[in-house]
């Protein structure tokens, strides 16, 4: 489902130098290559919460947006360690997020569903016997870089969770005096989003480009076309 970073590249470069507005190089592209990947993945899950369904196949927004992000679904199992803050605090039951992760979903321990709690409520219910949290009523509280799961008796906990897509990078190499994409370069990766989303990302980055480069005119048009695909797909 990738989207090809050369052909992104290429267009961007197309539309820059039709009027001679000048030149992005391949480490500005990437820059602005990240960017708007993150802006664009960023926006599915307050797109989700916007989104109106209907009953229709292909043109129902919901379906769409969770088809997007489904994209980047992921499982995990954790095991427990201990974090130390750089007070040298200690907090004891903790579970690190994996290196990718972007959202949490669901967390479950031996298949049994973990809640989630305040910090605040779990002070009140590990009080009383009758609430405090046990291997078959455990709970988790969120913290910097991953969980804290009660009751200690936990070992490990699965959580699904949504990823951080890759880095996009286009990269090149000049062959008879023309720069043409390498994507055997370890270095190349192609965009991780929808097919879709190809016309945003370049009207994202024309923007960018367009900004850096001074060509207020080509930043605002672009900005325009962005606004265009954006209420299109509402």
């Amino acid at each position: 489902m990738a989207i090809s970073v050369d052909n992104v590249y290429k267009t961007v470069l197309t539309i820059l130098n039709k009027e001679n507005r000048g030149y992005v190089t391949p480490r500005e592209f990437n820059d602005y290559a990240r960017q708007a990947q993150l802006e664009i993945f960023e926006s599915y899950f307050s797109a989700a919460n916007r989104a109106v369904g209907n009953e229709s196949d292909y043109s129902d927004t919901i379906r769409n947006v969770g088809e997007k992000i489904s994209y980047f679904e992921n499982e995990a199992s954790l095991s427990k360690s201990n974090f130390t803050s750089a007070l040298s605090n200690v907090t004891s039951d903790y579970y690190e997020y994996p290196a990718d992760f972007y959202r949490l979903g669901i967390v479950n321990a031996a298949g049994v569903f973990v809640q989630e709690i305040s910090n605040r409520d779990y002070l009140f219910v590990s009080k009383a016997p009758l609430t405090t949290p046990t291997v078959t009523n455990p709970v988790y509280l969120l913290h910097e870089g991953g969980l804290v799961v009660k009751p200690t008796a936990l070992t490990t906990v699965n959580i699904s969770y949504v990823r951080k897509p890759n880095s996009p990078s286009w990269v090149g190499t000049s062959v008879a005096g023309q720069i043409i994409a390498t994507p055997a370069n370890a270095a190349y990766n192609d965009f991780e989003l929808h097919k879709s989303e190809e016309t945003e990302l370049v009207a994202k980055i024309v923007g960018l480009a367009g900004v850096t480069i001074k060509a207020i005119d080509v930043a605002q048009v672009a900005a325009q076309k962005e606004t265009q695909i954006i209420q299109s797909e509402q």
